[in-house]
C-alpha cells in the first residue's frame, strides 16, 4: 500500500510540474540603458575609438521600437576647425560662397524637421540658456549676423531642447521642458508653418510651442557673406561658424528627415520604424552607408546630400550599430520556483 501511495504521489507532482510549465510566461525582458560615452583625447588618435559607458539610465518600456536598423551617426561634441560634423550644402555655391540654386533642403515655409538622438547630461553640459546657439548644438541653419530672410537652429540647454527661429532681426527662442539627455533614444519633432507656428514634440508629445516669426525662413540666393564654407550649408552638431564659446553636441544621431508640411499638430504615437520617403519628404538622412565621409539623401533622387567631417582619427569612429530600431533588449533572469511539497 505504501508503495502504491509513492508511485501515485510522483505521478501527481509530474502532472502539476507540467501543468506549471506549459502555463509559465515568457520570460520578460528590460530595455538596456547604459549610453555609448567616447571622451575625445585630440593628442592620441589611437584613443579615440575608445567607448566607455555612462551611468545606466532606466529605459522607458516606449524607448525601443522593434523595426530593424542599420548605423547611426556618432558625434564627439569636440568641433573645432570644421570638423566632427555634418555638412550639407543648400544648393550651388559658387566660388565666393554665393549660393546660386537651391536644393530642395532648403525650405522656405512650411517645415517639420524630425529625428532621433540619444545623449547623456554629462557629455552636453550647457546651461539654461536665452539663445539656442548658447547650447550644445545638435541642427545649425543659422546665418552670420542677422537672420536675413531667416535661419533656424535646434540644440540642448540644460537638458531640455531649445529651438529658435529668426527672420531679420525677429529672433525668437522655443525653451522645452522634458529632459532628454537620459542616455536612451527619443524622437523629436519640431514643426514650424508659414504663419509663425512652431512646436516641439518629444516621443510624440507636445512639450511647447510659440509664435514665431512669419514668412520664408529659406537661404537667401545670390546672398554674399563672409563666411563661404559655413553659411550656405545645414549642418549637424556643431556651431557651423566655430563661433569662439560655442558648444557641440556630443551623442547619437539617426534617421533626420526634413518635411515641407507642418505633419503634426498635437500628439500623435512615437514612431516604431525610420520615417517613409513620401512625397512631402524634401531630404531624409538614414546614415546607413556605415563607412566613410559620404552622406546620401534617401528622398526620391537622392538631391540633397552631405559631408561627413570627421574629427582626428578618421570617419570610422564615427559610424555606430546603436540605433533607435535595433533590438536592445535582454532577458531577465529566469523566475526561481519553489519545490512543491505534498503532505500524505
Amino acid at each position: 500500500m505504501h508503495t502504491y501511495r509513492l508511485i501515485g504521489i510522483f505521478i501527481l507532482i509530474g502532472i502539476l510540474i507540467g501543468c506549471s510549465a506549459s502555463n509559465a510566461l515568457p520570460s520578460p525582458t528590460l530595455a538596456q540603458g547604459p549610453a555609448e560615452t567616447i571622451t575625445p583625447d585630440l593628442t592620441a588618435a589611437s584613443s579615440l575609438a575608445q567607448t566607455v559607458p555612462s551611468p545606466l539610465a532606466t529605459t522607458p518600456a516606449t524607448a525601443t521600437p522593434s523595426s530593424s536598423g542599420g548605423f547611426s551617426i556618432r558625434l564627439f561634441g569636440s568641433s573645432t576647425n570644421d570638423l566632427d560634423r555634418i555638412k550639407i550644402p543648400l544648393g550651388t555655391i559658387n566660388s565666393s560662397g554665393q549660393l546660386t540654386s537651391s536644393r530642395p533642403v532648403n525650405v522656405g515655409g512650411d517645415l517639420t524637421l524630425e529625428f532621433w538622438m540619444k545623449a547623456t547630461a554629462a557629455d552636453n553640459t550647457a546651461p539654461a540658456c536665452d539663445g539656442w546657439y548658447y547650447g550644445n548644438i545638435i541642427i545649425d541653419r543659422d546665418i552670420f549676423g542677422d537672420g536675413d530672410y531667416g535661419d533656424y537652429g535646434i540644440a540642448i540647454c540644460d537638458g531640455k531642447l531649445v529651438v529658435g527661429f529668426s527672420a531679420g532681426n525677429d529672433d525668437r527662442l522655443l525653451k522645452g521642458n522634458r529632459t532628454v539627455t537620459d542616455g536612451v533614444w527619443h524622437h523629436i519633432a519640431v514643426t514650424r508653418a508659414n504663419s509663425g507656428q512652431v512646436r516641439l514634440f518629444v516621443d510624440g508629445q507636445l512639450d511647447a510651442q510659440m509664435n514665431g516669426p512669419s514668412g520664408r525662413i529659406d537661404y537667401r540666393l545670390n546672398r554674399s557673406t563672409s563666411y563661404p564654407s559655413s553659411d550656405p550649408y545645414l549642418v549637424f552638431g556643431a556651431e557651423k561658424h566655430d563661433y569662439p564659446g560655442s558648444r557641440y553636441y556630443n551623442g547619437l544621431l539617426d534617421d533626420v528627415r526634413l518635411s515641407n508640411i507642418v505633419r503634426y499638430t498635437g500628439d500623435f504615437a512615437r514612431p516604431t520604424a525610420p520615417h517613409p520617403a513620401d512625397a512631402n519628404t524634401v531630404a531624409l538622412y538614414r546614415f546607413d552607408e556605415g563607412s566613410g565621409t559620404t552622406i546620401g539623401d534617401s528622398a526620391p533622387g537622392n538631391q540633397s546630400p552631405g559631408t561627413l567631417q570627421p574629427r582626428t582619427g578618421g570617419p570610422a569612429q564615427h559610424w555606430s550599430t546603436d540605433t533607435p530600431f535595433a533590438s536592445s533588449s535582454t532577458p531577465l533572469t529566469p523566475r526561481a520556483f519553489l519545490p512543491m511539497i505534498i503532505r500524505s
